[in-house]
């Protein structure tokens, strides 16, 4: 610290700088894959050309976001364009917008559960408070679920059971690697 004689001790304070733009990324939940296509074609025209898709093919159903019965499948798709992190909550209501506009009898055909990839995490967003989420504006909560650790990705505890799969993982360090390759 510079002590100026005319002004007195000069006041310390730290730089603050943006963080680099994530990569977004939007996990549909469905059972009719025509309705996956439907949806394709809606997140595409909301959100800009999708350069990463990834079908899960695991046997056991996907959890529903909501209090519906659970999907069948899971689809990741990760439109080009880097995200501001603090854009996380308007890519939320965008995602149930489309869920309103695509459902039928109350229930939305295609499930969205959007977030981001960074280099050292993966966060999701959500509509339901609990202890490892945090609350960030307009009814949307964010909760980091994956971590980056030993060249992988890993799950916290409270990491629900579909992202704790391998293939998963797998598919989250593949976003990564596209993320952190200049």
């Amino acid at each position: 610290m510079k002590l100026s004689s005319d002004k007195g001790p000069e006041k310390w304070k730290p730089e603050l700088a943006d963080p680099r733009p994530a990569r977004l990324y939007i996990a549909c939940a469905y059972d009719d894959s025509r309705e996956l296509d439907e949806m394709r074609r809606r997140i595409k025209s909301e959100f800009g050309t999708i350069d990463f898709e990834a079908e899960t093919d695991l046997t056991d159903p996907v959890p529903s976001l909501y209090s519906h019965n659970d999907r069948e499948r899971m689809h990741i798709v990760s439109p080009g364009r880097p995200v501001g992190r603090e854009e996380l909550v308007d890519v939320r209501k965008r995602c149930l917008a489309l869920e309103y506009r695509y459902q039928e009898y109350g229930v939305p055909k295609v499930e969205l559960d959007p977030g981001y990839i960074t280099e050292f995490s993966a966060v999701r967003t959500s509509l339901e408070d609990d202890f490892h989420r945090v609350y960030l504006y307009g009814g949307v909560f964010a909760e980091a679920f994956l971590y980056f650790e030993e060249f992988t990705f890993r799950p916290f505890l409270h990491s629900p059971e579909f992202f704790r799969n391998t293939e998963v993982l797998a598919l989250f360090n593949d976003l990564r690697l596209i993320y952190t390759t200049p």
